[in-house]
């Protein structure tokens, strides 16, 4: 198994030294430029794709919560408010709540051809203002999107505590003093809490459990 030749040739002994290949000693890892945390909602009945880092048109990377933030900011101050008409009581109700828009839904489906085996397909939460579904920002979850593709993950690549998945640069010197510079993807556990709530609170009061995913829109785009 470790050996490179135990048979060997008429005039070529066997070669049964143990293969050692190269590697750099120490490789610089830099900056992430998307980091994206999949951990699961019990709640809902999902798994969340939280893009923590996302890169914007500069090539920077900045937090997702402050992107998603922004551009619904944006969005709310191009429209018109409407009309609201004067309460007829003292008190509100609010019909549901969404979650920020750098959380990406995976529902479970069906593996094709079974009963009982599912996985987790990417999803699409409506927009609260414009109603369209929202879609991620970073290649790691944009996988297919941009040709209509589905995406999806095997249900047990989600563990417990969830999986952090991040994209960034690296560089190492070689051993002729070469510099050699790449763009990696790297997988690692995730947060200490992998369980994650999202406080999606849906029409009848409860909040995701038995939800046959009418909230998420899109599915598959």
């Amino acid at each position: 198994m470790f050996t490179l030749d135990t048979v060997g040739e008429d005039d070529v002994p066997a070669d049964t030294g143990l293969l050692l290949p190269p590697g750099a000693v120490v490789v610089a890892d830099g900056r992430p430029l998307e980091e994206v945390v999949l951990a699961r909602d019990e709640s809902a009945n999902l798994v969340w794709g939280v893009e923590a880092t996302v890169p914007t048109a500069t090539g920077a990377a900045r937090r997702g919560t402050e992107i998603s933030a922004e551009e619904l900011a944006h969005r709310l101050r191009l429209r018109t408010p409407p009309t609201v008409p004067a309460p007829a009581a003292a008190v509100a109700y609010q019909a549901m709540n969404s979650v920020p828009e750098h959380w990406i839904p995976f529902i479970p489906v069906h593996v094709p051809g079974q009963d009982r085996a599912i996985r987790l397909q990417r999803a699409a939460m409506p927009s609260t203002v414009t109603g369209l579904p929202v879609h991620p920002r970073t290649s790691l979850l944009r996988q297919g999107l941009d040709r209509r593709q589905q995406y999806f993950v095997n249900e047990e690549e989600v563990p417990q505590t969830g999986t952090r998945l991040c994209l960034a640069y690296n560089r190492a010197r070689w051993r002729d003093g070469r510099v050699s510079v790449w763009l990696g993807a790297r997988r690692g556990t995730g947060p200490r809490r992998g369980l994650q709530r999202a406080g999606l609170r849906l029409p009848g009061g409860h909040d995701g459990n038995g939800w046959g995913g009418e909230p998420v829109r899109g599915a598959g785009r």
